[in-house]
């Protein structure tokens, strides 16, 4: 990276940044070109260093930037300016950099309240990285509708009540509208709606319970006479665990018989027994 460029997560606002050089938090201490300084303002240096002509930073030294600065790191002093600030907590190293806790050092926690309350506002400009975000979140917008328009009424419906939004008697433009309108907003939500396990097993249950295949009764879910738990996340649990595969099944042909054509399903499915568990 010849030529560092700092941008400002605000743009081009005119927003100025005042700032001194910066310990290195690997290893708390000041790089090697930041010097102290005396009661006179003068660097400290040792004979070796005076005599090497080199270029040094003044540990009260105040570096001012805006967004668009740059450093030409093939310039030595440049270079050791940059060296002299480029930890500083204000500055993260990408747009998109995260804290150890894996929240945005400029954005903050992911899905907190607040426009910006991270601990950085400005970021190393790397050439292309915002786009590649940008056009991810374009894939994934596109992918999610695809998935929508191409859905039947029925599932659309479902899958809108999985978000909290029971349509039952909506209009069935209006349901397509309301999910389309949170692929904009959320797309990885609806595609996993699609693609996750965990909404998969969350969609047969809403059917499910809809077809009344799966009811509940003393505040537990039932399929026949197999207790599948007292709650949504103790039934998704059931569904989840390998040796609960051939119910789950039984679940799913009762549930979606036309996916089932060929198969020869009785009335009598729901009746099985509860496979006895070895302590």
């Amino acid at each position: 990276m010849a030529i560092v460029t700092i941008r400002s997560a605000y743009g081009k606002v005119g927003q100025t940044y005042y700032m001194m050089p910066a310990v290195d938090p690997s290893t708390r201490r000041f790089p090697d070109v930041v010097k102290k300084v005396n009661s006179q303002g003068d660097m400290i240096l040792t004979q070796d260093e005076i005599n090497s002509k080199e270029y040094f930073v003044p540990e009260d030294r105040t570096f001012v930037i805006v967004d668009g600065t740059t450093f030409d790191l093939n310039d030595p002093i440049e270079s050791r300016n940059w060296e002299a600030i480029k930890h500083h907590p204000w500055i993260a190293e990408s747009r998109f950099q995260k804290d150890d806790q894996g929240n945005y050092k400029i954005d903050g926690a992911v899905g907190g309240r607040g426009a910006r309350y991270g601990s950085a506002e400005l970021y190393i400009d790397i050439e292309g990285q915002e786009a590649a975000v940008s056009n991810t979140k374009v894939r994934q917008r596109v992918k999610a509708q695809g998935y929508i328009l191409e859905d039947s009424d029925d599932k659309l419906r479902t899958k809108a009540k999985v978000l909290g939004r029971p349509m039952l008697h909506a209009h069935i433009e209006d349901v397509r509208d309301y999910l389309l309108k949170e692929s904009e907003k959320n797309p990885h939500i609806i595609i996993d709606l699609y693609e996750g396990e965990d909404m998969k097993h969350r969609l047969l249950l809403c059917d499910a319970r809809d077809k009344n295949i799966i009811i509940i009764k003393n505040k537990l879910y039932l399929y026949g006479d197999v207790n599948l738990g007292a709650s949504d996340t103790m039934v998704i649990s059931f569904f989840k665990h390998p040796t609960n595969s051939r119910i789950v099944e039984m679940i799913k042909k009762d549930t979606y018989p036309d996916l089932f054509p060929s198969e020869n399903i009785t009335k009598g499915t729901k009746s099985v027994k509860q496979p006895e568990t070895k302590e």
